[in-house]
């Protein structure tokens, strides 16, 4: 039985997606990507794995379809998900360092864009691509790709509202999970019940359940702890749809909460607030982070804060659904907002070892107002909890 070919879209959105990347190739002069990221090449290729440890690249021509270069072990999985059909292929005791300088060479390329600013290429396997093309000028491409993938497209829109839709429910079922005699971890299986029974696709990373004092220590998690009376449970989680994700932080309190705790929520919730208000096509990224500080810094003191306004989300791949396109919401960042693009915005506010109150939205940048994607508000949760 032949695999059918399933990319997760259309051939002309992969068209226009190599359109804009030969453009900019153009403007730098390159005539072929030596790309790595497993972003980028999903992104331009189709191509989507679990296998993120054996080499993969992809070579993009200036004016040409890409070429895969990828274990035959992984043939079938091209065949499914890819668009276009040049791919190459090496065997288990080939070198697949030599296919693919064999398969740049026939390309006849004089600038060459090699890519080293991810974690798919190792500095072994850089230093020698790079020493054996040493003839051809070689540049880092960052920026090539990752300009073209900072403005989502109305099909990758789609599919992150579609993953919001599903992150909505494992929050509502993490909240009904939020129960005398539950553990963090059974909150943890509701959620994921609540998201892939309802149609997501595997998650890069979490959920995050964090309750108590791990609440209010970054980047912990669950670990089969009973919930208690007073503490605020923290959760952080995307469902992901054909790879796209709409992460959000929402935090539960088991009982009524503290005077202290209020205060970091309305700050929070003001933050976000402020962004959906300020954020605009043309404004400065420093403008709406410096904004939205102004409005968290009262509640500052004697609390953890990473003064991240925003990050970049879209495609998610392990370890994480930040996309590294190098354009934060950071009050050190001048550039201008445009259209089309999405954000995390985590306002991540935690009391050392005691509580954290962590709410956040994932956005949309429109020509005439930022959409929250989610519909679960952003506020602080409050559970019936004992007596």
């Amino acid at each position: 039985m032949p695999i059918p070919r399933e990319p997760a879209f259309e051939v002309a959105e992969y068209r226009r997606r190599l359109e804009r990347v030969h453009e900019s190739m153009a403007s730098r002069s390159l005539d072929a990507l030596v790309l790595f990221s497993p972003h980028n090449v999903f992104y331009l290729s189709g191509m989507d794995t679990e296998n993120l440890s054996d080499y993969q690249c992809l070579l993009v021509p200036a004016g040409g379809d890409p070429i895969l270069v990828t274990s035959h072990f992984e043939e079938a999985r091209a065949a499914n998900s890819c668009w276009h059909r040049g791919q190459v292929f090496y065997g288990p005791f080939e070198d697949p360092l030599q296919v693919t300088l064999d398969a740049v060479r026939r390309l006849k390329v004089r600038n060459l864009g090699l890519e080293r600013r991810n974690r798919a290429v190792s500095p072994d396997h850089y230093r020698r691509l790079a020493a054996e093309l040493s003839d051809l000028r070689i540049e880092d491409p960052f920026g090539v790709v990752e300009r073209s993938r900072l403005v989502k497209s109305p099909a990758e829109i789609a599919c992150m509202r579609r993953a919001a839709i599903l992150t909505d429910l494992g929050v509502e079922a993490a909240y009904a999970a939020m129960q005398e005699g539950q553990r963090d971890s059974d909150v943890a299986a509701a959620i994921m019940e609540a998201m892939y029974g309802n149609g997501s696709d595997t998650v890069c990373w979490g959920p995050i359940v964090a309750a108590g004092y791990r609440a209010g220590s970054a980047h912990s998690t669950f670990m089969g702890l009973p919930l208690r009376r007073g503490q605020t449970v923290f959760l952080e989680l995307t469902a992901q749809v054909r790879r796209y994700v709409a992460p959000l932080m929402r935090t539960a309190v088991l009982g009524p909460p503290s005077d202290a705790m209020k205060r970091v929520e309305a700050a929070g919730r003001a933050a976000l607030a402020c962004i959906r208000e300020e954020a605009r096509p043309g404004v400065e990224a420093a403008h709406v982070a410096r904004t939205a500080l102004a409005i968290l810094e009262p509640v500052l003191p004697g609390h953890v804060f990473h003064y991240n306004f925003g990050y970049p989300v879209g495609i998610g791949y392990p370890p994480s659904w930040i996309e590294e396109l190098d354009f934060l919401m950071r009050t050190d960042n001048p550039g201008p907002l445009e259209a089309g693009m999405t954000f995390h915005l985590p306002m991540s506010v935690r009391k050392y070892g005691e509580y954290g109150v962590n709410l956040s939205q994932t956005i949309l940048i429109g020509e005439d107002e930022t959409e929250a994607l989610a519909r679960t508000p952003a506020r602080l949760q409050q559970i019936r909890f004992g007596s």
